[in-house]
């Protein structure tokens, strides 16, 4: 008799242990249409209406999308890269779900593939590519994995180096006529000679500012997605968060000093600014 009430025992054990490891499913398939692009990529790019399967093993969730091109463009060329790219998780009214933001990791080369991709691909061809997220919490996996039911991209497209125009390439010089003017005096006690200020933006066409704020705009709204579904005690999470706000913190300096905009530009630029600054 007491073997067999240890025996049932056991019985129940197994069937909790199994029970509780069965409690996150290992895939779920999500069906989406007309999925949401969001940022400097929505007009080069669009996600394949399809099914995709939405798989947990070992802790990460992991996302393999069909991406269709939708237009040519040469970024190197451009001199820009890609920034980051998030695959926000979405339940079934639309809501993103905290701590449910897939990348692509740098060393897959999806990187190089997607640049690759815009420069040379045949538009409606599709390139498919892989987002994943660490999740440590097993309570957390089984909400996200229960909650899903489709996803948006969001994409930033960001220059190599810190502005359009990193350099001031000195200007050529040009032979003139023998100047008749007097050489500059040096200036009198008290009196102050003008000078530009080292940290002014170089001026540059309108249309290039227009898409820097189409830029600003995007990482602006890839903050404030980040903020609301950040996990307090998920360090990568805040890692990345913090990471975003430094980069938006340089394109809003670079505004700040720069030359060229026209009087709708400067509003747009003010309404961006106060827009980053209430989402703290």
């Amino acid at each position: 008799m007491k073997t067999k009430s240890v025996l049932i025992i056991m019985a129940v054990a197994v069937l909790i242990i199994m029970t509780a490891c069965s409690g996150v499913p290992k895939e779920k398939k999500l069906t989406v249409s007309n999925v949401n692009v969001i940022g400097d990529a929505k007009d080069l790019i669009k996600v394949a209406d399809g099914t995709y399967t939405l798989q947990n093993a070992n802790n990460e969730l992991s996302l393999t999308i069909n991406l269709q091109l939708l237009q040519n463009r040469d970024l190197e060329m451009e001199g820009l890269k890609l920034g980051q790219w998030t695959l926000n998780l979405l339940d079934k009214d639309g809501n993103s779900i905290p701590g449910a933001m897939l990348q692509f990791k740098p060393e897959s080369g999806a990187e190089l593939q997607i640049i690759e991709f815009l420069k040379n691909g045949m538009i409606d061809d599709t390139l498919s590519v892989t987002f994943s997220q660490m999740v440590t919490s097993q309570d957390e996996l089984k909400k996200i994995m229960k909650q899903t039911t489709s996803f948006e991209l969001t994409t930033v497209i960001e220059s190599i180096m810190p502005g359009p125009l990193a350099e001031v390439t000195p200007e050529e010089t040009k032979p003139t006529k023998p100047s008749t003017t007097q050489p500059a005096q040096k200036p009198q006690a008290g009196q102050t000679t003008p000078t530009s200020s080292p940290t002014a933006t170089p001026v540059q066409p309108s249309e290039d500012w227009d898409k820097e704020l189409d830029a600003y705009s995007a990482a602006i709204d890839l903050y404030i997605s980040m903020k609301k579904s950040i996990k307090p005690n998920d360090p990568n999470s805040i890692r990345r968060l913090n990471e975003q706000k430094v980069r938006v913190d340089e394109m809003t300096k670079r505004f700040q000093t720069a030359s060229g905009m026209t009087a709708a530009q400067s509003t747009r630029f003010k309404q961006l600014k106060a827009k980053f600054d209430n989402a703290g």
